[in-house]
């Protein structure tokens, strides 16, 4: 299977846009569970990057998805609380039917978990959560839209683009719901278009690791 790999016209980075992230931010919907069941077993145990997901899913059932992929990866899997420290080499599930965004604090970085405001039309939002980890991570992000209906997103790889940081979409080939990459690529903010199981080549090798960084 051929992959296919897009440069936005509007692009700033250098020629490999997935190498060296200290935040991998990643968004999905239908069709999500089945490509991070994929994806997320191919990090490397030792990484030291982390790990943050959007799956658009209803309360508690994050929970439980959160612990199938716990018993599939080397990584920690867990759901990050409010308050909580983003800690390296974890995978974060962002609590169902709540907001999850970062925030600089005094000792670090930590999450803020809050209630779903009128009007934010999904819950977790990759808007809200890449658009956060931009602001505090800067270049160090990669973005990754996966397999979802809609348009969510798409800001937030906007935003992490215009801080520095490199962005990749799941190619129609792989993908069960075209949407949510499909409103990436049209406007231009995906580096790279990668079939599923280039992707999890691709955030291999984004990762930290020990002696490597």
């Amino acid at each position: 299977m051929t992959s296919r790999r897009r440069r936005s016209p509007a692009a700033g980075n250098d020629a490999d846009a997935t190498t060296g992230a200290t935040l991998i931010a990643i968004g999905c919907s239908a069709g999500g569970p089945p490509a991070l069941q994929a994806l997320l077993p191919a990090l490397p145990g030792d990484a030291l990057t982390t790990v943050v997901v959007a799956q658009h899913m209803p309360a508690r059932f994050t929970t439980l998805f959160a612990a199938r992929l716990a018993r599939l990866c080397a990584l920690t899997v867990m759901e990050p609380d409010d308050g909580a420290p983003l800690l390296p080499g974890r995978i974060y599930i962002a609590p169902g039917g709540r907001q999850t965004l970062l925030a600089a604090a005094p000792d670090g970085i930590r999450f803020v978990i809050r209630a779903r405001q009128p009007g934010e039309r999904y819950a977790p939002s990759a808007d809200l959560l890449m658009t956060s980890a931009a602001r505090v991570f800067g270049a160090a992000v990669l973005g990754v839209l996966l397999s979802g209906m809609g348009t969510d997103g798409v800001l937030g790889l906007r935003s992490i683009k215009e801080a520095g940081g490199g962005t990749v979409a799941e190619s129609e080939e792989t993908a069960a719901v075209f949407g949510m990459p499909r409103g990436a690529i049209r406007a231009g903010l995906a580096d790279r278009v990668l079939p599923r199981q280039e992707i999890a080549s691709a955030l291999a090798g984004a990762c930290r690791r020990e002696g490597r960084r």
